[in-house]
């Protein structure tokens, strides 16, 4: 009997133990695919911010522009986005990617604004307003903003979503990221580039 008492004594909490542990399963992660958008949300995640950089980056590097050649993040126009664009990590993301490749420099406008002064500064809040309004960009503006602030290309870029019912009935939307290449040289677009994010529930 002794025996007995010691042996459920020992193995009760161990059992009760198993049965815990068996009835007790970890949150399930979903695999997403690199060429895939991010599923954890309708809005833009860390993997879709990832895609819309390596796109724009690849396009970059296709064209073959010349080495050392300096790019900054211009104006970022996300209005017809309901949802929150980051577009800082944006420009975290491309410096990386760039940086890797070690052919163009990549940097934002409002960071080397400060080597231009003030006069940099008041001709950047110009082409600012004139792409957020979607009027032409004066090309004068861009040659001396480029002078000033020592650059030769600016990227401008737009941000737009369109949400629909697929005809599954499911919620699906459309991220639309549109990209130009303004040359601070010449004041004309170098390069156009159009990436489409597609997300459903």
């Amino acid at each position: 009997m002794k025996l007995y008492r010691n042996c459920v004594r020992i193995l009760g909490p161990i059992a009760l133990a198993a049965c815990v542990g068996g009835c007790f399963h970890p949150p399930t992660t979903s695999y997403v695919s690199t060429e895939e958008a991010g599923v954890m949300s309708f809005g833009l995640d860390d993997h879709d911010y990832d895609l819309a950089s390596e796109s724009i980056a690849r396009e970059l590097l296709t064209r073959q522009l010349p080495k050392g050649y300096v790019v900054a993040l211009g104006p970022v126009d996300t209005r017809e986005c309901p949802y929150d664009v980051r577009v800082r990590q944006l420009q975290k993301s491309l410096q990386v990617i760039l940086n890797k490749e070690n052919t163009l420099k990549f940097t934002a406008a409002v960071d080397v604004m400060a080597s231009g002064g003030n006069a940099a500064a008041e001709i950047y809040r110009l082409i600012e307003y004139n792409w957020i309004t979607q009027n032409p960009i004066d090309q004068e503006d861009l040659q001396k903003f480029g002078r000033l602030a020592k650059l030769n290309g600016l990227l401008f870029g737009r941000v737009s979503a369109l949400e629909r019912r697929n005809p599954r009935g499911q919620r699906e939307i459309t991220y639309r990221f549109v990209w130009e290449l303004a040359n601070t040289e010449t004041g004309v677009v170098d390069i156009s580039h159009e990436y489409k994010i597609r997300k459903s529930q």
